[in-house]
């Protein structure tokens, strides 16, 4: 049976043009050449989870506060690996700075593991999970796959990723950002090992703000954009871009079994109600036309706005040296704590044990340190890898610090109904003035309902 996947990739998260495009039937095309490459072997043993599976366990995946990135350290030489021989496939819809970082890091690769030749296919984005989930199904498909931590309990689910639990070490898991490793748990287990990751913190222009001066509390940060229409503040409305104020308020969209429980404990429409007075506040927004908001930063007409790190070449273009990233403003809960999601590389439960470890080697290489500086220097995105060098880049900095913050977002099969039903949340309060209170139990009521809660 064919198993269909909600894409949960949303207009203004990230420029449609981001990555390019490839036809399904070029694909098939290109198949013929590359499936050889995969063993149809009989899966891998699932044996049940031990100590590796806890270290990435929802609760344990948020960075604590003082274990700050370090910046300032180059990256730990690598090991001598063991020599390998073979042939492994990878596809993967990275392009742009991300084809440039992947194209660096394969050629590393191939100096360090000469007798192992790596084959990628570019396939676009909106078609890889269903022709990789397909072609595995049909006992083929690449050895590793390049995908965002949200395709990642589809995937599971049908059957077609290999468990890590007992291949990656804890020590090894230690090498990554916690928060970072933990997008790619599921009831778990671990599927995957992340290699760069991106969350909402504050852009500030400095033309405008100090960003040093920035209010501590989201009460303050509100009367401060009061002030002046100068000192405004651009908010995205959009759940992925609004789900930091939720835990700053003492709420949570879900609980650890996937029943949406926004509407118990903290107080979700407290800070719906501060968003609504914001919207209303001259010089500030909280609109969902992402581009609109953008362009109105660019301009200089508001000091803040909320983004994340794929909006950076853009807005140093247009503000040049004015730019900077200050953390989010704590609620009266505790810290915003943006989503964190991440990028990995997932991997064939059908390989055969010595293909597997080809495979894997390849896995390792691109999530280490060295790896991690080439996808911050070239694909200027954020490194999952910890003591990776992000090149003296004061704005990927900043959002390396407010990581410290960030929790994972939820690798949850429930968040296929959340994205619409909980944006509509934000969009009825703030614009269509509705009570907060009773939207916020409508949600959960909602959401829970359409997942069978």
């Amino acid at each position: 049976m064919r198993h269909s996947f909600s894409l949960l990739h949303h207009s203004g998260w990230r420029s449609a043009g981001w990555r390019g495009a490839v036809t399904l039937a070029g694909l098939l095309i290109v198949l013929l050449a590359l499936l050889a490459a995969c063993e149809d072997a009989p899966p891998a043993t699932d044996e049940a989870a031990g100590a590796g599976a806890a270290s990435v366990a929802a609760g344990e995946a948020t960075p604590v506060p003082g274990d700050a990135p370090r910046q300032s350290v180059l990256p730990t030489a690598t090991p001598t690996p063991t020599p390998l021989a073979g042939r492994i496939v990878v596809w993967h819809s990275w392009a742009e700075g991300d084809g440039d970082a992947l194209a660096a890091i394969l050629e590393a690769y191939q100096q360090a593991q000469p007798g192992v030749t790596v084959d990628t296919l570019f396939v676009a984005y909106s078609d890889l999970p269903q022709a990789y989930a397909d072609a595995v199904a049909g006992g083929s498909g690449p050895d590793l796959v390049l995908a965002p931590n949200w395709w990642l309990g589809d995937l599971a689910n049908a059957g077609v990723l290999q468990p890590l639990d007992d291949l990656i070490s804890v020590e090894e898991q230690a090498s990554y950002w916690p928060a970072a490793l933990g997008n790619f748990a599921w009831q778990g287990r671990l599927y995957g090992l992340p290699t760069n990751y991106e969350l909402v913190s504050v852009f500030v222009n400095r033309a405008l703000a100090d960003p040093g001066a920035l209010p501590a509390t989201l009460d303050g940060w509100l009367a401060q954009a009061q002030q002046a229409p100068t000192l405004g503040i651009g908010l995205y409305n959009n759940l992925y871009h609004l789900a930091w104020g939720l835990p700053a308020y003492g709420a949570r969209l879900f609980d650890d079994n996937g029943v949406a429980v926004v509407d118990q404990g903290g107080d979700a429409a407290g800070y719906l109600r501060w968003l609504r007075t914001l919207s209303q506040t001259p010089g500030s927004y909280v609109d969902p036309d992402y581009g609109m908001l953008l362009d109105r930063f660019k301009k200089g007409e508001f000091a803040y706005w909320v983004d994340g790190p794929w909006a950076i070449e853009e807005l140093r273009g247009a503000l040049g040296e004015n730019l900077a990233v200050a953390r989010l403003p704590a609620g009266p809960a505790g810290p915003a704590q943006p989503w964190l999601s991440a990028d990995g590389v997932l991997m064939n439960p059908r390989l055969a044990p010595d293909q597997q470890q080809i495979a894997l080697s390849f896995a390792r290489f691109m999530t280490t340190a060295e790896s991690g500086a080439l996808i911050a220097s070239l694909g200027k995105r954020l490194p999952a890898a910890r003591n990776t060098a992000l090149g003296g880049d004061p704005l990927l900095q900043g959002f390396a610090q407010q990581a410290l913050e960030a929790q994972p977002m939820p690798a949850l099969a429930e968040m296929s109904q959340a994205w619409g039903y909980g944006g509509d949340m934000f969009v009825k309060v703030v614009d269509g003035d509705a009570d907060a209170a009773a939207t916020v139990i409508e949600t959960a009521a909602l959401i829970n309902d359409a997942n069978s809660r």
